[in-house]
């Protein structure tokens, strides 16, 4: 008996707090709600803060990329250049290497050229003087190969500031 007045007396009290409790509840999900959505517009501030920096800094890296190859194809350009001039300058170098060292050119012996099985040097060779023909051809390829290598070395330093 007790527990149901206790029970009624609850259910009565419930009852009449209905109505506020509609209200307080209403209030929580309004709170709720303003909350959510503060946290999806600072959510939405940081995405495009992030996505600004992120396309500034694709934009640095683009023009930095860009300025770089313009030194690199201005190096590559002066490189070729250099190359190409001295090249222009070979046959004027090579004469002076042959008359700095003596060289003098040989006239092609037609029987030996017939026999030559080669460049061998024979076993005693250490005991004879072994002495080479270089023709002028050999020269010139020599000495542009030396320009080619000294222009790609000049490039290649000139890569590293």
């Amino acid at each position: 008996m007790v527990f149901n007045t206790l029970f009624l007396g609850l259910g009565e009290a419930l009852r009449r707090m209905g109505g506020s409790a509609l209200w307080l509840l209403a209030l929580v999900a309004l709170g709720a709600a303003g909350w959510q959505y503060h946290r999806a517009a600072h959510w939405a501030a940081a995405a495009r803060a992030a996505q600004t920096a992120w396309d500034a800094e694709r934009k640095a890296a683009a023009a930095a990329t860009a300025a770089a190859q313009t030194r690199y194809r201005s190096l590559a350009d002066e490189a070729d250049a250099q190359h190409a001039a001295a090249l222009a300058q070979g046959d004027a170098r090579l004469a002076a290497y042959i008359a700095a060292h003596r060289l003098r050119g040989a006239a092609p012996d037609p029987a030996r050229a017939a026999a030559d099985q080669g460049a061998a040097i024979s076993e005693n060779s250490a005991a004879a003087p072994v002495l080479a023909t270089i023709t002028q051809a050999d020269l010139t390829i020599c000495d542009a190969n030396y320009v080619y290598a000294q222009a790609a070395h000049d490039w290649a330093n000139g890569l590293n500031p």
